[in-house]
């Protein structure tokens, strides 16, 4: 799965890069846009933690979008169809673009959930740009693109992989910087509409999980998106 693929971010400063973009807006046409309470931050945050403890390959990219939500960075509230949950579901994307990495393109990402206050049901989704075409990304989960889907309950984790369905996302081009911060050597931060749609059409069960997985689909809208960008001598990568 491409998701297994994703790079590496140093939490403390992608923690500073994401703050600063999530203190500005950005223009253009998007779903109800929310501004999460620190405790809903911190509770998108642990169950995040739980799902990167129980799959490891997920760990970069789930640190990642934690480091974003803890920031305190604005989601999108969207209209999730499917049987994953009542709802409300938000989505925030993530564009991670490495410079020092030959061969390796710009990574869009999704992340999905429901009940900020005490959420139960995500959704990760992980697509490859093409060089020529860096500000989008679509393609087919089980082969050019990644989707897993969790329920959490307590301490028990049900996680399905995405088998069937498609994911697109598009950017509207960078709209701004992140404000006053000033990144570390080598980074650079801006804010960036994307366009994000998908269906998941179908899963499979993972780890200890068994019987059949949910659904979810997402007709599409703008939504808030976030972009870091890391130059070949950048600290971190």
């Amino acid at each position: 799965m491409r998701i297994a693929s994703v790079r590496s971010c140093t939490a403390a400063a992608v923690l500073g890069l994401l703050a600063a973009c999530s203190s500005s807006t950005s223009p253009g046409p998007k779903q109800h846009t929310v501004e999460l309470t620190a405790a809903q931050a911190q509770a998108i945050a642990q169950r995040l933690e739980q799902i990167a403890a129980s799959n490891p390959a997920l760990g970069d990219l789930a640190d990642s979008i934690a480091v974003g939500i803890q920031a305190g960075a604005v989601v999108n509230s969207i209209d999730l169809t499917g049987d994953l949950g009542d709802g409300p579901f938000y989505a925030f994307g993530l564009k991670r673009v490495f410079e020092g990495a030959p061969g390796f393109g710009p990574e869009l990402n999704v992340l999905a959930f429901d009940n900020p206050s005490d959420p139960q049901n995500f959704i990760l989704i992980d697509v490859m740009a093409a060089s020529g075409t860096p500000d989008a990304a679509a393609g087919s989960f089980g082969t050019s693109a990644g989707g897993v889907v969790f329920q959490v309950s307590g301490d028990s984790l049900l996680t399905w992989d995405a088998t069937g369905g498609l994911v697109s996302i598009t950017g509207h081009g960078p709209n701004g910087g992140c404000g006053s911060y000033q990144p570390p050597p080598g980074i650079t931060c801006a804010l960036e509409t994307m366009h994000i749609s998908f269906s998941i059409t179908s899963t499979v069960p993972d780890f200890d999980t068994s019987g059949t997985g949910p659904t979810a689909s997402f007709a599409g809208a703008d939504l808030a998106g976030v972009v870091l960008t890391f130059s070949a001598n950048s600290p971190i990568q």
